[in-house]
């Protein structure tokens, strides 16, 4: 007999040793590396590397040890696990382990535990673990119990931190003497500079930190002096031996924090810190670029993580990819402008460098970044987001750092002048060119904004401060084009980013739709250093309607725009159909510039159609509407048994259908299945259909999935708006 759960327990069977095997003795069949191949150690101050044992040494000779971690890495955990067993060999067992993840208020349980006098049952439900206990921690105290080593719970009790954060220096005098225990018994302010970096990693919140001598009585006060005093308690009760504090690094960086707090209490105590940072490539640290903020920096192969949001995760390897527009005929000898551009959520990354070649033409080098995550669009298309609700903190940041990586890159094999180099992004973006700006360490450049969206959790990003750089601030600026209703947030947020040393300014986003793309094209030009042809206001102009306002339709629309403007020297907006009632008085005098697509086009060799992606070739199928007269079927069909697409090219080849009727989609798939050529893109004769007439073209396209490669693209725009291209279309081109 089989099933499920037969395929279940034969799956569990080969994950067990064979019967009588010894699996208390065999090596774990899933351990990870030796700690030591996971982590490099630096010492910032020099820039030397060290070796794991190298360290220990050093650290075995201070009276107080600070380890700074992230909470969630496991090689951090596993490196802070191998650092305690290795200083507890050192210093022949005289180690007290400290740990910012009990609360004074739990020592007795602790202690018990520790003795052997409860189970690990009872201490769990006595002690409030931290939700990744198991994962992260476990491993410490199970070894201080194997080796009958003190552990101190050293951060304030949770009562107590209430009580004190509602209440302020009241609450503190007032606490009961079983409270008071769970606290500092005297509290120290803590530092001006310290209290920066508190504002400037909460900025978001800035409003709800105390200010003054209230500081002295905040959360995080609280924390810092009550843990540097139980280190200091534990080194007087344990006279000669060292202790090892496990804290989150904001705590000990800089020396601050809970550090200083320590030191006030105990001056003489030798003091070292070590910052844990995880990471993908560890390797590609640059040892002369290290902030000096801690006395050893430890950088771990992230790998796996704790449970965070919900999620547990693992590190996997991964990229950022864009396309690339080198001007035909570029030489070594010559020193080319570069823009590198981020765009909006939706549009493919081919798709945007099209638009940018229609702008720039030769005179840059143009390289267009993919959004970081890959999605199929509400019309089908293929296109792009460049973060998801909730994880915005490690998408911007990331991004902005890939787009270093492509400017470095680029400048190390293609002729560009460093000193014109431009970052630049519309929408989502435009919010990544500012993370690019903020964050980036080397490259020189200009970065603009234009019209940013989902912006507002960048202030929840703290702000590279000036004491933090490593030699001088590259000369960048940010210049951020907001719309009316953003530009008191942005005239905010870049006061702040001008504090820390950053050059940045706002400019109204036009609200004329006739201006609006020459005054893109415009800034790029002039941050490039190339000149901007000048509308007149008497040029004449055209428009652009948009049936259906999707992201791609929207691209095509532009290019079209950009087209024309470059043909006749027109102001052209593009604009969609609700936008109309509001100007017809605008209307008067602008062209409106036709988009209906008709076989005419493609079989004069105006325009070219789409080609169907894949290394074989394919079939290019395109859906005739209902709408068509006669004449015009008749021309489709003309143009079907004429095939320009074979003509070019004798893997691919064009057909047409209808969505229903003789020549229906699922018929004329049947009939391509029957011939094996499988590969298929299905257009519809459109400039761009809506979402919903894609949705009805995939449902009876549908049965044939499963067994034919079907690719979906809204419409025949994109071959309207290149007419005239030199380089023929294929796929998202």
């Amino acid at each position: 007999m089989t099933g499920p759960k037969t395929t279940a327990l034969l799956a569990l069977s080969l994950l067990l040793p064979a019967a009588g095997a010894r699996a208390a003795d065999a090596e774990p069949a899933w351990a990870e590396p030796p700690v030591e191949r996971l982590v490099r150690i630096v010492e910032p101050k020099g820039g030397a590397e060290v070796s794991l044992d190298e360290l220990i040494a050093k650290l075995a000779k201070a009276d107080a040890v600070f380890l700074g971690e992230t909470h969630l890495d496991e090689t951090t955990h596993r490196f802070e696990q191998e650092v305690y067993r290795r200083l507890i060999e050192a210093r022949k067992g005289k180690v007290v382990l400290a740990m910012e993840m009990f609360s004074r208020d739990v020592q007795g349980a602790l202690d018990a535990y520790l003795a052997g006098e409860i189970d690990e049952a009872e201490f769990l439900e006595n002690s409030r673990p931290w939700q990744n206990y198991r994962t992260g921690y476990r491993l410490l105290i199970e070894m201080a119990k194997a080796k009958g080593l003190p552990v101190v719970a050293s951060n304030a009790a949770r009562s107590a931190q209430r009580a004190v954060a509602m209440g302020g220096e009241e609450a503190y005098q007032g606490l009961s003497e079983e409270d008071r225990a769970g606290v500092a018994s005297e509290l120290h302010a803590p530092t001006d500079e310290y209290w920066r970096r508190v504002e400037n990693a909460t900025r978001g919140h800035r409003g709800m930190l105390p200010s003054g001598g209230a500081r002295k009585y905040a959360t995080q006060s609280l924390w810092d002096n009550t843990m540097g005093e139980s280190v200091a308690l534990a080194l007087k009760e344990h006279p000669g031996w060292l202790v090892l504090h496990v804290n989150g690094a904001f705590h000990s960086d800089w020396w601050r924090g809970t550090v200083r707090q320590l030191k006030l209490r105990a001056p003489k105590a030798k003091v070292v810190t070590v910052d844990v940072s995880a990471m993908r490539q560890p390797s590609s640290i640059d040892e002369d670029r290290l902030t000096p903020s801690s006395d050893w920096a430890v950088f771990a192969a992230s790998r796996a993580r704790d449970r965070n949001e919900g999620f547990f995760g693992v590190s996997v390897g991964g990229e950022m990819r864009y396309v690339l527009h080198v001007p035909k005929g570029a030489s070594s000898g010559d020193s080319l402008p570069l823009l590198v551009w981020l765009p909006d959520d939706g549009p493919g990354a081919a798709d945007e460098l099209a638009l940018w070649r229609r702008r720039l033409g030769d005179e840059a080098i143009v390289a267009v970044v993919e959004q970081r995550w890959r999605e199929q669009q509400e019309d089908l298309s293929s296109g792009g987001r460049w973060t998801w609700p909730g994880d915005f903190h490690q998408d911007i940041p990331g991004a902005g750092a890939a787009v270093e990586r492509i400017q470095a890159y680029l400048l190390r094999y293609y002729p560009i002048d460093p000193a014109r180099v431009v970052v630049a992004g519309e929408g989502v973006g435009a919010t990544v060119a500012v993370a690019a700006d903020l964050y980036g360490d080397r490259w020189a450049g200009q970065a603009l904004a234009l019209a940013p969206r989902k912006h507002g959790e960048l202030r929840d990003l703290p702000l590279p401060l000036p004491e933090d750089r490593v030699g001088p601030p590259p000369a960048r600026s940010l210049t951020v084009f907001a719309p009316a209703a953003d530009r008191e947030w942005w005239d905010q947020e870049t006061a702040d980013y001008r504090e820390v040393g950053f050059e940045a300014g706002v400019e109204d986003w036009s609200a004329d739709p006739w201006r609006r793309l020459d005054r893109v094209e415009s800034a790029v030009r002039s941050a490039l250093g190339l000149k901007a042809p000048p509308l007149a206001e008497s040029a004449p102009r055209a428009h652009v309607v948009l049936e259906h306002d999707t992201p791609l339709a929207r691209n095509w629309a532009r290019r079209l725009a950009a087209a024309e403007s470059a043909r006749e020297g027109a102001a052209v907006a593009v604009l969609t159909r609700s936008e109309l009632g509001s100007l017809d008085a605008g209307l008067e005098g602008s062209r409106e510039l036709p988009v209906r697509m008709v076989a005419e086009l493609f079989s004069s060799g105006r325009a070219r159609l789409p080609h169907a992606n894949g290394p074989f070739g394919g079939t290019t199928l395109v859906v005739l509407g209902d709408d068509l007269s006669p004449a015009e079927l008749e021309a489709w069909a003309k143009l079907e048994a004429d095939d320009p697409i074979n003509a070019g090219s004798r893997f691919h080849r064009l057909r047409t259908a209808r969505l229903s009727g003789e020549r229906s989609l699922d018929a004329v798939l049947a009939e391509l299945k029957s011939q094996r050529r499988t590969n298929v893109l299905v257009v519809p004769a459109e400039f761009a259909a809506a979402p919903a007439q894609m949705r009805a073209i995939r449902d009876a396209a549908r049965a044939h999935e499963d067994d034919m490669t079907i690719e979906y693209r809204p419409g025949l725009g994109s071959a309207l708006a290149s007419a005239g291209d030199e380089q023929e279309e294929k796929g998202d081109g």
